[in-house]
């Protein structure tokens, strides 16, 4: 099964974007999400996901929280069917942003996963956990994390920049019922970015991550480290009164991981295990009005090989994924918006350790989300 890194990005665009916020204001998201998949290997599942989100601003301070309740189900051949029903690891994040008062914009962060989430899977529900290209959660529970960051942006007359450290500790919990007392690695990452802003109506981006690994342990064993991982990306946006067209491309890149051998002590692999990463969407909304917007979007997700001859049992294929989709939205009220979001998918898996045969699947996405203020 392939992961998914998710850019850490997210506190430099924040802090860029934050000239202005200072009045109090209270913020709410909540909806729905439906998820539905099936293989040519005689597999398919679904997912129901439901999210909520109340954050908080007072001057230079925000807060966020946020959960979901997910129930995900999974028919695999052979095997049956199984569900896991749970509500998920609750985050909290935590934002004090400095605008404006030094010649470097500054935001500082402080991010924690509380584990409200199911942990210590039994074997039926670790059938269920399924890839993140196919259904939208697939952690349902951990540990404590600590993440403190900081970013700091500046802009001047068509050029910014951006960049951003962090260091994120993750605590112990019991994965599974055969895998108790794991305590993942810890992750320390920096961000970056470039901007060139083409007058008021658009801008160019460059940016990029980097993140290491501590080692896994397993009841105080060393157990494995994840390879490093290395994120490049470029993005266009072109806004109007009325349009609004982004494009983004972005590549993540990874290294050699480490595993247990038999001395017990971990071993570098021989090969790269996970394969080049390369992800491009583009999106164009449109406003009829002050209150109604339509935006169609399409991706390409397209995963290469790894490095492992194709005779070896950790040898993985490519991967390519097309998505396709339509989100319409309105301001119900002065303070309230509806959205209704709906994506097909269409996705080709070579053979690999997972599966000994090429696999294509397809499936779609419904989502309605309700999002206000007051």
């Amino acid at each position: 099964m392939m992961k998914r890194w998710v850019t850490l990005l997210f506190p430099l665009v924040l802090c860029a974007n934050a000239a202005g916020v200072c009045a109090s204001e209270i913020t709410f998201q909540g909806g729905l999400q439906y998820d539905w998949w099936k293989g040519n290997n005689d597999t398919d599942g679904n997912q129901v996901f439901v999210p909520v989100e109340l954050g908080a601003e007072k001057d230079d301070f925000s807060a966020r929280v946020i959960t979901a309740f997910t129930r995900t189900e999974s028919d695999i051949s052979g095997v049956g069917k199984q569900s896991l029903s749970s509500v998920i690891d609750t985050k909290v994040d935590l934002s004090y942003m400095m605008v404006d008062k030094l010649p470097v914009n500054f935001l500082f962060g402080l991010d924690l996963n509380c584990p409200t989430g199911k942990t210590n899977l039994d074997e039926d529900e670790l059938l269920v956990i399924r890839d993140p290209d196919l259904v939208a959660i697939v952690d349902h529970g951990e540990g404590f994390n600590v993440n403190p960051n900081i970013s700091m942006t500046k802009d001047w007359t068509v050029w910014g920049s951006g960049l951003g450290v962090g260091y994120l500790w993750r605590g112990e919990y019991d994965y599974s019922q055969g895998y108790r007392n794991y305590d993942p690695g810890d992750i320390a990452y920096i961000t970056g970015e470039i901007r060139y802003y083409l007058a008021e109506e658009g801008l160019l981006r460059l940016y990029g991550d980097y993140g290491t690994y501590t080692k896994d342990k397993l009841a105080g064993d060393d157990f494995y480290r994840e390879s490093d991982f290395f994120l490049l990306g470029a993005e266009t946006r072109y806004l109007t009164e009325k349009w609004e067209t982004r494009f983004n491309i972005k590549g993540t890149f990874r290294g050699k991981s480490e595993f247990r051998a038999a001395s017990s002590r971990l071993k570098t692999e021989s090969r790269e295990g996970y394969g080049d990463e390369f992800l491009a969407d583009l999106l164009c909304r449109y406003s009829f009005s002050e209150k109604d917007s339509i935006t169609p979007f399409v991706q390409l997700l397209y995963v290469d090989d790894n490095q492992y001859d194709e005779s070896s049992p950790l040898y993985v294929g490519t991967r390519t994924k097309y998505s396709a989709g339509l989100s319409l939205k309105r301001q119900v009220s002065s303070a309230g918006s509806l959205e209704l979001m709906f994506r097909l998918f269409h996705m080709d898996d070579e053979r690999g350790w997972l599966d000994s045969d090429d696999v294509t699947y397809h499936g779609h996405s419904l989502m309605l989300l309700y999002a206000g203020s007051f």
